[in-house]
């Protein structure tokens, strides 16, 4: 059996090694290095696709499983409630029937992690294998654990290894450790690497098998996926409802229609539409209505009585009702607010104070913002854009995939191969000489870090912007800059043009439900004059009053030393850091 490993960083993933080298390369490490496995085991098969892709991420071959991982992430709870609920989670197994010897548990640096052996469940290899194990470990386990360390090519922090993040090793406990000891003497006992510490060798009997979901259906879903659901959403709202009875056949018209109009082919709505119908009506029923539809191109518009059921302001054919969406009962408000407070924005949001290392601070960029950064020329304005996009820590100076969004970043000023090769240094850390030497290998080795980004240098109108993120359906829009937007003609004045261009954007955020980051130069007079504040930015009123957050990155260009500043956040904390600008493009915290 083999097991994928990454040194140093997850980037590094990529080589494959026996199960038994692997334990003399962790023991090999020095004290200090970050090193990781694949959560599944690969047998021959993976190691001849790998030499040949260079890759394991597309492999749809047999997977095998030794142990399996729990994960009970800390993300932004406290140390005692993140022990309380590995805790819990612990106390669950062992109600199941766990002995000791099934399970170990580690400290991982942040959460927790208790792995069991794979013979408790005795799940046959198979390709389906992470999706069985997804699905048996989110049914077994009440408490919130992350469910991503069962994807497919999930790879897992090994034990006695090093977390960059938190300065801590990953250290094995036993289960009265986990239970007896206080947080702080946790953190304590993982702040060496104790080699001799004991790990459990896992045994199993089988006693969880009667847990283990064998069914796979044809569609399946293996991780979070970002919806469009600002497109047609009434028709995803019937499709996500199922067939209801006196109702099916009409909505079923309905959503083979949409499939229609969006150039989707017949046989593929029969397929997705057999799948939603589950078996309720005659499948000759369904062949039958998608048919029709096709033959005789029936279109169903949000006048439609059962399309308006399911109408939703968000939508981008929502048109021509803004007085009634400005008007809200205390009921509709709400349900917004509750809707919006129990919405997990994992995957759909940036996490400025995370980014920057910062703890304890509120500010976070959510879906409907519009955020402004401004600077004087050579204060690299587009450089902390880029940065931000492709999920750079600056603390830890390291690339974070699991930040990065799908972004639209629209390049007004820079051409794009300049741009890409920017990307190319930021993501690699390496400089402009090095990667232009190798430039055709760096591309290849750097790809998925960069497949989150679209990049377009045609400068537009605002409302050509508007077509392209619905043709698009990006999470993120950066533009570079706005000063380069063609605004109206009437409009005379930087102030005029400037006030347009933002509050535009500004509605565009909201009612795409997406985050777009502008990018400003500041006034003349506060470029003479080197100083920084809220009121800098070009058409000063007009930037603060349409952005949700105000970002203000000051330095001159001849000088490495840069100074971030988020002057606005109108429903968070605000902060100043200093960064340092390196000939990689990446821009590190300093301190």
């Amino acid at each position: 059996m083999y097991v994928e490993i990454a040194i140093g960083s997850p980037s590094s993933r990529g080589t494959l090694v026996s199960v038994e080298d692997y334990w003399d390369i962790l023991y090999e490490q020095s004290p200090g290095i970050a090193m990781y496995r694949s959560v599944f085991l690969y047998d021959e098969e993976a190691i001849k696709f790998i030499n040949k892709s260079g890759s394991i991420k597309n492999f749809v071959g047999k997977r095998y499983i030794d142990e399996i991982p729990i994960d009970i992430d800390r993300g932004q709870q406290t140390d005692e409630y993140t022990q309380q609920q590995a805790q819990f989670v612990l106390f669950e197994l062992q109600e199941l029937g766990l002995k000791e010897e099934n399970y170990q548990v580690y400290f991982s640096g942040t959460g927790y992690h208790i792995n069991i052996s794979g013979k408790c469940f005795n799940i046959e290899p198979s390709q389906d294998l992470p999706y069985i194990l997804k699905q048996t470990m989110k049914d077994l386990i009440d408490y919130k654990i992350d469910l991503s360390v069962y994807t497919k090519s999930a790879i897992i922090r090994s034990p006695h290894s090093f977390n960059t993040k938190s300065s801590l090793y990953k250290i094995p406990l036993t289960s009265m450790e986990l239970n007896t000891l206080k947080p702080e003497q946790i953190l304590s006992k993982a702040q060496t690497r104790e080699l001799n510490s004991a790990i459990s060798t896992l045994t199993g009997d089988g006693s969880l098998e009667q847990y283990v979901k064998k069914e796979v259906p044809e569609v399946r879903a293996m991780q979070a996926v970002q919806e469009p659901r600002n497109v047609v959403p009434c028709v995803q709202t019937m499709y996500k409802k199922g067939p209801t009875q006196g109702n099916r056949n009409n909505t079923l018209l309905r959503m083979a229609s949409h499939f229609r109009r969006h150039g989707i082919p017949s046989d593929a709505t029969k397929a997705s539409l057999l799948h939603w119908n589950n078996n309720q009506l005659n499948p000759q029923i369904v062949i039958d209505k998608v048919e029709a539809t096709y033959n005789h191109g029936y279109q169903y518009g949000c006048k439609d009585s059962i399309m308006s059921e399911y109408c939703d302001p968000k939508c981008v054919y929502y048109k021509h009702k803004d007085y009634l969406v400005d008007v809200h009962t205390r009921e509709q408000l709400q349900e917004q607010l509750e809707e919006r407070l129990s919405t997990d924005y994992t995957g759909k949001s940036i996490d400025l104070a995370k980014s920057f290392g910062l703890k304890d601070k509120d500010c976070t960029i959510y879906p409907g913002e519009l955020v402004t950064i401004f600077g004087p020329t050579g204060s690299n304005k587009t450089t902390l854009a880029q940065n931000i996009v492709l999920g750079y820590d600056f603390k830890d100076d390291v690339i974070t995939p699991e930040w990065q969004l799908p972004t639209l970043f629209l390049s007004l000023e820079l051409s794009g191969h300049y741009m890409h090769r920017r990307n190319l240094q930021i993501v690699s850390g390496l400089n402009k000489d090095a990667v232009n030497e190798d430039v055709h290998q760096i591309g290849v080795d750097y790809a998925s870090q960069l497949q989150h980004l679209t990049i377009q240098t045609i400068a537009t109108q605002p409302e050509a912007i508007a077509k392209k993120i619905k043709e698009m359906q990006p999470s993120v829009v950066v533009i570079d800059y706005i000063d380069l937007l063609e605004c109206p003609p009437h409009l005379r004045g930087e102030y005029e043009q400037v006030r347009y261009i933002s509050h535009y954007l500004s509605n565009l955020a909201v009612n795409m439900d997406i985050i777009i980051i502008q990018i400003s130069q500041v006034s003349r007079d506060y470029s003479r004059n080197e100083i920084l504040d809220i009121y800098a930015g070009k058409g000063s009123g007009a930037i603060e009053n349409a952005s949700r957050k105000v970002i203000g990155i000051n330095g001159r260009q001849d000088n490495t030393a840069k100074e971030v500043s988020l002057f606005k956040n109108s429903d968070g904390d605000l902060f100043n850091v200093n960064l340092n600008w390196t000939p990689s493009f990446r821009l590190p915290k300093v301190g």
